[in-house]
């Protein structure tokens, strides 16, 4: 009986001896926005791709359902969150401390990991009427008053005005100078195209993606042109990581040609401490399942991994991790 007994635990060690190592567990948090938004949405697809991917470690992703653009990066950067979604702008301010949002705690332990997942773009749009009653058919004849055109953007909390502050301050100008000129109005989207239509606003500045519900209901309603941007305002704009890039001609009504402007995608980040093996992991999975998730969300239909990897979409450093994955592809050196 003795002897049986050892037989059979000699064959159970074997047994276990024989079956595979099993992979690493590693548990990572992805701070997205809140339930409703685009956010949310791709971080629980985003979670379930890293959740299910094949490879050294067994990856479990808890998706933070709070956060947004201004306060994502900083998240990552102090570790709330291992990963985060942020628009590559926001993360060049955080990580160098620019604007009141930002200035004096630089958010600089964060790194890209995907880039390009998402473009908007920001727009400059203006009445035909109004063009065409006073012929200030360029910003920088609109800037030169005394005469200012009536801006309408959303208030405080989005991006948008922030954006504006940039692009007026490569004009010598800012936000606040332009408000005591009494040019400036913010209002919530619901007004927006309401005033266009009234007359009551002449130019409506806007960072969105192509297909925004009130840049749509604004063409759709009102005969707009888009204002063409000047150069240093595109190269200032560029440093704040907003480079520049076409929206396609047709992409709102009486738009004819490709309109240049400013430009800011979504990217995802990671705290630049997460292992580069774990990280490797994670960006082999989301590129490799690009079709899927386009399929999943058609607003990320045109999310090209490759181009996402290069500097002008990923904007921020590369995580160790993700440069590994993108070198072994040829799409970084």
């Amino acid at each position: 009986m003795t002897i049986k007994i050892n037989k059979l635990g000699a064959a159970a060690a074997l047994a276990i001896l024989a079956q595979p190592v099993l992979a690493n567990d590693v548990s990572l948090s992805l701070i997205s926005q809140a339930p409703g938004s685009s956010w949310y949405s791709y971080g629980s697809t985003f979670g379930e791709i890293i959740s299910d991917s094949e490879g050294e470690f067994s990856i479990s992703v808890d998706v933070l359902p709070r956060g947004g653009g201004m306060t994502n990066p900083v998240a990552a950067s102090q570790g709330v969150a291992d990963l985060a979604f942020a628009t590559a702008n926001a993360a060049v301010w955080a990580r160098d401390g620019i604007g009141e949002d930002f200035e004096g705690r630089q958010s600089q332990d964060i790194r890209a990991v995907v880039g390009g997942l998402q473009i908007a773009h920001t727009t400059i749009a203006a009445r035909k009427a109004y063009v065409e009653s006073t012929g200030q058919d360029t910003l920088e004849a609109m800037m030169a008053g005394p005469n200012y055109p009536r801006i309408v953007m959303k208030p405080q909390g989005s991006q948008v005005p922030i954006m504006a502050d940039y692009i007026f301050q490569a004009m010598e100008s800012g936000l606040e100078d332009m408000r005591d000129k009494g040019a400036i109005t913010q209002i919530s989207t619901a007004q927006i195209a309401q005033m266009l239509r009234d007359g009551t606003a002449d130019v409506y500045i806007e960072n969105s993606p192509v297909g925004q519900a009130t840049m749509t209901e604004v063409t759709l309603t009102t005969d707009m042109v888009f204002v063409p941007f000047p150069e240093n305002v595109l190269d200032h704009m560029t440093t704040l990581g907003a480079a520049a890039g076409n929206m396609p001609a047709g992409s709102y009504p009486g738009q004819d040609g490709d309109y240049l402007n400013p430009t800011s995608a979504t990217i995802l980040i990671a705290n630049k401490d997460v292992s580069a093996d774990v990280i490797y992991q994670v960006t082999k999975a989301l590129v490799e399942q690009r079709d899927a998730i386009a399929e999943a969300y058609p607003a990320l239909a045109d999310w090209d991994p490759q181009a996402g990897a290069q500097p002008d979409q990923a904007v921020i450093e590369l995580h160790e991790g993700a440069a590994r994955y993108y070198r072994e592809r040829g799409w970084i050196e």
